[in-house]
């Protein structure tokens, strides 16, 4: 703590740094400077005053000297003397104001209490010669100016000029510092003012709201003992002269008509200072703070632009400049000189003790002592509105504030006062969201105490579930309170939290938590229903003050009331049912959902939680175990579930056949299986056997194109039982094939003979190719139709034969007219059956004049018949004569392919040399002549072989020695005496062809063709002729 010496403490010649959220006020070496100043490069002599706007800079230098500097011209050719201009006043300088823009600059004098008029422009600074005139008023002296120009949008400045006796003027003044008027606007001010001996010390106007709305404005004005509030309309639309309307609602008003607070004097150089909050993108009305250096401290408050009024004349605040009370009361401090303010703080400057201070204007805490002022005295602050920039000047220097982390203590103060919106506004860091989560949730855990404190269980529940407290401290609390709907928020808002991706757990047993206690509660309503008017006590004990105690003392429910909190009740669980982030948990847990629901014995609910699953089969049971067809229908009917339709239709037809029906009619499509309905049309039939609404189904299904033969062999037995003039239509009109026939034929056959339907019964006989059966049913409704049955039967002679026997037995069998029996061996399919088949079916007694032209005819068939036959057979003998001579000039002729380069395989010449030239399957090519050479020496070898063999074997045969052996050489050499033969045929029959006269009656085609026949019939190397001289002796020269 400050001791009594108090003094000891501003010989600090370092920042000392205080937590603003904490009471005692003990320096914190951790902490960060809020308040970083920089001092710049500018050397001045004495610096009285400084004023600063959009970057321009006005210094009050000496007594006379002004000196313009700005931040954004750089100096001209490197010479610093480039960047600033001064311009000397005549007079003693008092006061200097500076427009929004920095373009205007507006000086009043100390002795001759001129007011002079300075142009600021790039790099220059320019004065008016002449100084402004107020009228007949030579006694005015400027105390403050508020500058217009930022809400009054022209290129012309509007300013509010405030004279120390009360003097009101309005100045409009060009951008070249022309003077155009300067009108008194509030010349009653100044009679109020010196009634009471009280002077003005400052001026400040703006609009209520938003610059944009610049119709609706108030005025301030602060004097030595009392703040004066004016609010008005003015015409935003005029060039000049805004102000005298405003006052004029003012003009005829006494001290007591006026808004105003008094304030005792002092020893205070009163100062206004002003605060604009940037706008934001959301938000366009103007956030401001409003300051004001009194005897009695810094009068402060934040300016509501939806009640401007209030905020200065009820809501403001007085600050206090002492740091101990003790001061104080000794009066050894004097007020600040200047003050400045930032979003959260306010800087003091005090020059006499050197130092500056920064206070909370939350809290009024003090936050920061700088005692290190090394530059000289502080002088004044100066805020650039335009850019957000605070400055300072000491009598040396010009100091730049930069402001760190002034959030820090901040969101703890709103946070300790109760505000806790304004805490999670200002607890941001939006470099560290970590650290900004961890704020909220610390504002958020005491903002839900409070709340619970207060009874405000609802309200708690949900900030609960966003604060650093325990799940199950929070849990507990809510579990104690009767009324368990708190409890349901909480787990509710926890549930909202919880990410899907990574707390499946959580969220499992959050909800079905939830489910619990909605259950219960709903339950707990219906027993409550059990009476016609309910009475809930609660403990009234006056002693115990705790709060789940201290509830409604004696709760009254009517039957309105009670069905109204039940519908209530239920529509929130319906709700929360449809979150989201439990679809996934619902879907996979269901069957614990439904043992929930089950034990609560709630059917409704869990009728409608099975249709929030979209569990439609539970439904349907549900519905049909309270034997409520007509929802368990509706329920059905817009699915695209077909399998469920096709289960619970057998179910719900006995009862809801017509309706059930028109769905099936309805959801027919390519996917629609209308078989799987077949136990459906089964138990209608049962339940309705002279219904018809099946075969209507049917039908319908014929006519879509259906061809599933289950349907098909159902419509025909629907047919059977109600309508059997339709199945022979039916029938005609399938297809032939059997393969694409869309019934089952045995089937229907089977239904056609158990119902007696003979035609339909011939049909289906005759396409099952079953003609003996549908011959033998025919002949019991006509002949007529036992005939077309033969005709059109597959032609098999047999078989037809046959089947016009059964024709011609039961024409005679049942004894009808001869006449009819010789028409059927007239018909034109009945060319197989004859008279004398037909005879033997015929009595004994049976005279056969009658017969004889049949007989005739019979016989004269077999006579032609017979000629067919001897022609046929004289045509094949023919036939195969020719066929073997073909054979005969065919077995010799060749067709091959040679290569260019074969050679002949006895003198293995290229074969192309000579255009004679034989060529054999075996793959071996000859010359003609060296074949032809060749064959004579071979002829001539076995000649002289054959003569000696047949000496020998002679002389074996006479002695009586031959065996079977030697009578097979024999005959072997009376073969090769037959090639011996041959050899002057050769001869002959080559020179013939060299010559090329053919001899008399032949031609050389058949010369040369017996040539080859003797020469080339088989190849010489590998052919019989080759294999028979195998026991020869190699002869080199052949």
């Amino acid at each position: 703590m400050i001791g009594d010496d108090i003094n000891q403490q501003w010989a600090f010649q370092a920042q000392e740094r205080f937590r603003a959220d904490e009471q005692s006020l003990i320096a914190d070496t951790s902490l960060e400077p809020i308040f970083v100043k920089n001092e710049l490069p500018w050397k001045n002599t004495k610096i009285n005053h400084l004023v600063v706007s959009n970057n321009v800079f006005i210094l009050h230098l000496n007594e006379k000297t002004i000196q313009r500097r700005c931040l954004d011209e750089p100096p001209k050719d490197g010479k610093s003397s480039s960047v600033f201009a001064e311009v000397q006043i005549p007079d003693a300088i008092s006061k200097v104001f500076l427009d929004p823009f920095g373009r205007l600059l507006i000086v009043s004098t100390r002795d001759k209490r001129d007011v002079y008029i300075l142009v600021s422009s790039s790099y220059s600074l320019k004065l008016t010669r002449k100084p402004i005139r107020f009228g007949n008023n030579l006694s005015f002296v400027l105390v403050s100016v508020s500058w217009c120009n930022r809400f009054l949008q022209q290129n012309d400045a509007v300013a509010l000029l405030a004279g120390q006796d009360g003097s009101m003027y309005e100045a409009l003044i060009r951008a070249d510092g022309e003077v155009l008027s300067c009108n008194e606007v509030y010349p009653s001010f100044k009679t109020i003012l010196e009634k009471n001996r009280d002077r003005v010390t400052g001026i400040y106007c703006d609009v209520k709201v938003a610059y944009e709305e610049n119709s609706n404005i108030f005025v301030v004005i602060t004097t030595q003992t009392a703040l004066y509030y004016f609010e008005h309309q003015i015409d935003s639309s005029r060039k000049s002269d805004y102000f005298s309307s405003f006052f004029a609602f003012f003009r005829d008003a006494s001290l007591s008509d006026l808004k105003y607070l008094e304030f005792p004097s002092g020893n205070a150089d009163s100062e206004i200072q002003v605060f604009v909050k940037r706008k934001s993108s959301t938000n366009q009305k103007l956030q401001r703070q409003f300051a004001w250096i009194t005897g009695a401290g810094l009068y402060y408050t934040d300016i509501d632009p939806l009640s401007v009024q209030n905020s200065f004349l009820q809501r403001h605040r007085i600050i206090d400049y002492y740091i101990d009370k003790r001061i104080k009361q000794r009066d050894e401090e004097k007020p600040p000189k200047s003050v400045a303010l930032t979003e959260f703080h306010c800087l003091m400057m005090f020059p006499n003790e050197n130092q500056i201070r920064g206070v909370c204007t939350i809290n009024e805490k003090i936050v920061m002592i700088d005692g290190s002022m090394q530059s000289g005295k502080p002088v004044c602050y100066a805020r650039d509105q335009m850019n957000d920039q605070l400055w300072a000047c000491t009598e040396e220097r010009v100091l730049r504030y930069t402001i760190q982390d002034e959030r820090r203590d901040v969101w703890r103060v709103f946070m300790q006062k109760q505000d806790f919106q304004k805490a999670l506004e200002t607890c941001i860091l939006k470099d560290d969201p970590d650290e900004t989560k961890r704020r909220q949730r610390s504002i958020n855990s005491k903002h839900a105490d409070y709340s619970f404190n207060e009874k405000k269980y609802t309200l708690s529940a949900s900030i609960y579930a966003e604060s650093d407290t325990s799940f199950e401290d929070v849990t507990l609390k809510f579990f104690t309170l009767r009324d368990k709907e708190p409890l349901r928020e909480y787990l509710q808002a926890v549930l909202r939290y919880q990410e899907s991706a990574t707390d499946n757990t959580q969220i499992t047993i959050l909800t079905l938590w939830l489910t619990d206690l909605f259950l219960s509660e709903l339950d707990e309503l219906r027993q409550i229903d059990s009476t016609p008017s309910a009475m809930i006590k609660t403990s009234s004990n006056a002693n115990n003050k705790s709060p789940f105690n201290d509830q409604v003392n004696e709760k009254f429910l009517d039957e309105n009331s009670r069905k109204e909190k039940f519908d209530k009740t239920r529509r929130k669980f319906q709700s929360f049912l449809r979150e989201p982030k439990i679809q996934s948990c619902l879907r996979e847990h269901r069957s614990a959902m439904y043992d929930l629901l089950t034990s609560h014995g709630d059917l409704d609910d869990l009728i409608l939680f099975a249709e929030h699953v979209q569990d439609y089969e539970r439904v349907i049971l549900l519905y049909l175990e309270r034997e409520d067809y007509e929802k368990a229908l509706k329920t059905l009917d817009p699915l695209n579930d077909y399998k469920l339709l096709y289960k619970y239709s057998p179910t719900l037809i006995e009862k809801l056949s017509e309706q059930l029906i028109l769905i099936w009619k309805k959801k027919y499509n390519e996917h629609f299986e209308a078989k799987e309905l077949l136990p459906a049309m089964i138990a209608y039939s049962r339940a309705h056997p002279q219904g018809k609404a099946v075969l209507d189904f049917l039908k319908f299904c014929l006519a879509r194109g259906c061809i599933d033969k289950s349907i098909h062999n159902y419509l025909l037995s629907e047919y059977v039982k109600f309508d059997q003039s339709q199945i022979m239509p039916y029938l005609m009109n399938q297809k032939e094939d059997p393969l694409l026939i869309t019934y089952d034929p045995r089937y229907a056959l089977r239904l056609c003979i158990d119902h007696d339907l003979k035609k339909e019964s011939v049909f289906l006989y005759r396409f099952l190719n079953m003609h003996e059966e549908a011959v033998d049913t025919a002949l019991l409704v006509d002949v007529k139709l036992a005939k077309d049955c033969v005709l059109t039967a597959p032609i098999n002679d047999e078989r037809t034969k046959k089947l016009w026997l059964k024709i011609a037995g039961s024409v005679v069998t049942q004894g009808r007219d001869l006449n009819e029996v010789m028409e059927i061996l007239e018909e034109k399919g009945s060319n197989q059956l004859k008279i004398e088949d037909i005879l033997p079916l015929f009595p004994d007694f049976e005279t056969i004049d009658q017969f004889k032209k049949p007989i005739i005819k019979s016989l004269e068939n077999y006579n032609d018949r017979l000629t067919e036959l001897r022609t046929e057979m004289n045509d094949a003998s023919k036939s195969i004569d020719d066929i073997r001579d073909d054979l005969a000039k065919y077995r010799t002729r060749c067709v091959a392919t040679i290569d260019s380069y074969a050679a002949c395989s006895l003198c293995e010449q290229a074969l192309m040399l000579q255009s004679t030239f034989y060529i054999f399957a075996c793959g071996h090519y000859f010359h003609g002549d060296c074949l032809f050479s060749y064959v004579r020496r071979l002829m001539k070898r076995n000649d002289e072989n054959t003569l000696d063999e047949s000496n020998r074997l002679s002389a074996s045969a006479n002695s009586g020695q031959v065996n079977e052996q030697n009578k097979q050489k024999l005959d072997q050499s009376s073969k090769k005496n037959a090639v011996q033969k041959d050899i002057e045929t050769v001869n002959r029959l080559q020179s013939i062809i060299a010559s090329g006269i053919p001899p008399p009656s032949r031609d050389m085609e058949s010369v040369q063709q017996e040539l080859d026949d003797l020469v080339a019939s088989q190849c010489v190397l590998c052919g019989e002729t080759a294999v028979d001289y195998l026991d020869q002796p190699l002869d080199v020269n052949l």
